[in-house]
């Protein structure tokens, strides 16, 4: 059993064995940003040894995790951890500023405007905060307006309204003070920060993040920071359904491995239900949507029902392509050139499009 101390030292060993003659890894994680044509390639064909000794019930796996781990048409990798985003609220600042939970994407803005007020203390309190380094944070706002990056199948539509909209809307936000100044800097530690002191009434993250913070040893309002799917604007309301954006980890067996039987055997255990609900009730996001119906789940997660809605519909933020981390960081450095005012946000997105554009090859 090999723990490496990050994500890239993991992939970096793992795409390295993988692509020996022979290796003595047999099973491996993958993180699905790293699930591109050149690195599934190295990974075992799993159709047979479905057909063989099928998963349990694979149908109830949330199927926005398991199109990304197929090529040419065969399934590379089996998904088993999934962290989906959503809306985290503070539900006593919304109470103190009487505002009412937003039931469209118009609403929500209204409300971060209305959240965004300075307290008797001095303490400013923003209304929107979240780490701008995340496409996936972005895309959790845009595609509430019916706006992506791309779509599934590769097709480069930043530049289309629906983004250019939401972009907008932000830029207009921050602009106005509705987010904070130092947004451009902001990490996970300090939006946790933010959101444990009241400083912040709402972010985007995992719903993983309610832990935290709700933690009564470090929040001052503990129990009342909840999860909210983002509304859709209300000309799609009804029409388009919302697909939270998710990251997710997925097993792998190396096609140089020595003992795929044995793999196989151990992924079929750690996805069956069983298998699944013992690794939920220890922490894990549980990718099988029947998961969060048993009572256990229910009574340790408040929020499973929300979190059940939001896996099934879930979709990763990229398709995946080889140079997808250099489109990602383009696509994040002209949103926050967007949002920061330093571009309209028509320009930041075309000049996004020029610049992606070579790099996709599907």
């Amino acid at each position: 059993w090999a723990t490496l101390g990050d994500v890239n030292a993991v992939h970096e060993r793992l795409l390295r064995e993988a692509s020996l003659g022979e290796t003595s890894i047999d099973l491996a994680y993958l993180l699905n940003g790293r699930a591109v044509p050149r690195n599934l390639s190295l990974f075992e064909p799993l159709d047979a040894l479905m057909e063989k000794e099928p998963i349990e019930d694979f149908a109830d796996i949330a199927p926005g995790l398991v199109a990304p781990m197929r090529l040419e048409g065969t399934l590379r990798g089996i998904p088993v951890r999934h962290a989906t985003n959503a809306l985290i609220y503070n539900e006593a600042l919304f109470e103190e500023r009487g505002v009412a939970l937003p039931g469209t994407f118009e609403e929500l803005v209204e409300a971060v405007r209305k959240l965004t007020f300075r307290r008797s203390d001095g303490t400013q309190v923003h209304g929107l905060a979240f780490t701008p380094v995340f496409a996936s944070n972005f895309l959790t706002l845009s595609r509430a307006l019916g706006g992506d990056y791309m779509t599934a199948e590769g097709a480069i539509v930043a530049a289309e309204p629906p983004m250019v909209k939401t972009l907008e809307i932000l830029a207009e936000l921050y602009k106005a003070g509705a987010m904070p100044r130092n947004f451009a800097t902001l990490n996970n530690e300090e939006v946790t920060t933010w959101m444990q002191q009241g400083r912040a009434a709402i972010t985007v993250n995992p719903f993983a993040r309610l832990v935290a913070y709700n933690d009564p040893n470090a929040s001052r309002y503990p129990g009342r920071l909840k999860p909210l799917i983002p509304p859709m604007a209300a000309d799609l309301a009804g029409k388009v359904a919302f697909a939270p954006t998710v990251e997710f980890w997925s097993l792998v067996i190396p096609k140089n491995s020595r003992q795929k039987a044995a793999a196989w055997n151990l992924i079929r255990a750690l996805s069956s239900k069983e298998g699944t609900l013992a690794m939920a009730l220890n922490g894990n996001g549980p990718v099988r949507v029947s998961t969060y119906g048993d009572a256990r789940i229910r009574e340790s997660l408040s929020y499973a029902e929300a979190e059940a809605k939001a896996v099934a519909a879930a979709r990763i933020h990229l398709p995946a392509f080889d140079e997808q981390s250099r489109a990602h960081d383009i696509f994040v450095e002209e949103t926050q050139a967007a949002v920061l005012g330093m571009k309209p946000a028509a320009k930041a997105m075309a000049d996004a499009v020029e610049r992606v554009r070579p790099l996709v090859k599907l």
